[in-house]
C-alpha cells in the first residue's frame, strides 16, 4: 500500500514542482536580466523565484529522502532525467510537447526552461541516487527495551534457535586490590611511603 501512495504523491509532486521550477527560473531570469540591463538590482524581484524554487525543491526532497517506498524517487527520477536525455535523440519533437504557454495568475512562463536549463536532468539524477542510498533503507530503531534491538541484524537468529543457543550473561565481579589482583598494585602497596613519592 505505502508503493501506491508514494506513486500517487509523485505523479501529483512531480508535474508540480516542474511547473514551480519553470516559473521560479523564468521569473529569476527576467530579474538577473533587468538588473544587468538598469545596473540596479531589485531585491524583491528574486522573493517570489526564491519561494517558488525552494518549495520545489523542499517537495522534491520529500520523495526522494523519506523513507516511505523507492517507487515514486525512480519514476520522478527516470522522467526527470529522461525528459533531457530525449533532446539527443528527438530535440524538436521533445520541445515541440512543452512548446504551450503556461499562465497563472496573469504571469506566463516556458514550460521547456527546466528542459533547457538541464535543471531536469541534474533533478532526476539526484532522485535515482537517493533510492540506492544504503541508509535510506534501513530499519527504524527499535525502543530501548526491545532486546533484539542490541543484536545486528545480520548476528540474529531465527526465534526458537536464539532462546536455546544464547550464551547466559555472567557478571563478573574485579578482583580485590593487593589480593593477587595485579603485580604492580601489590609490589606498590609494599615500599615506604617515600619510595612511592
Amino acid at each position: 500500500m505505502r508503493h501506491i501512495w508514494t506513486l500517487i504523491a509523485a505523479i501529483a509532486i512531480g508535474p508540480l514542482v516542474w511547473i514551480m521550477i519553470a516559473f521560479g527560473q523564468e521569473r529569476s531570469a527576467r530579474a538577473v536580466s533587468s538588473a544587468q540591463d538598469s545596473g540596479v538590482i531589485q531585491t524583491g524581484d528574486f522573493i517570489q523565484p526564491l519561494l517558488l524554487l525552494a518549495a520545489a525543491g523542499l517537495l522534491l526532497g520529500l520523495i526522494g529522502t523519506l523513507r516511505f517506498s523507492p517507487l515514486g524517487a525512480v519514476l520522478t527520477g527516470i522522467l526527470y532525467a529522461a525528459s533531457y536525455v530525449g533532446l539527443l535523440f528527438e530535440p524538436k519533437w521533445l520541445l515541440s510537447l512543452f512548446s504551450h504557454d503556461l499562465a497563472v495568475a496573469g504571469r506566463h512562463a516556458d514550460p521547456a526552461t527546466p528542459i533547457r536549463t538541464g535543471t531536469t536532468l541534474l533533478l532526476g539524477t539526484l532522485l535515482l541516487v537517493s533510492v540506492v542510498s544504503a541508509g535510506r533503507w534501513r530499519r527504524w530503531p527499535r525502543p530501548a527495551g526491545d532486546e533484539s534491538a542490541a543484536v545486528p541484524e545480520r548476528d540474529r537468529l531465527p526465534e526458537g534457535l536464539e532462546q536455546i543457543t544464547r550464551p547466559t550473561d555472567y557478571e563478573t565481579e574485579p578482583a580485590p586490590v593487593g589480593a593477587g589482583g595485579s603485580r604492580w598494585s601489590t609490589a606498590s602497596s609494599d615500599q615506604p611511603d617515600d619510595a612511592r613519592r
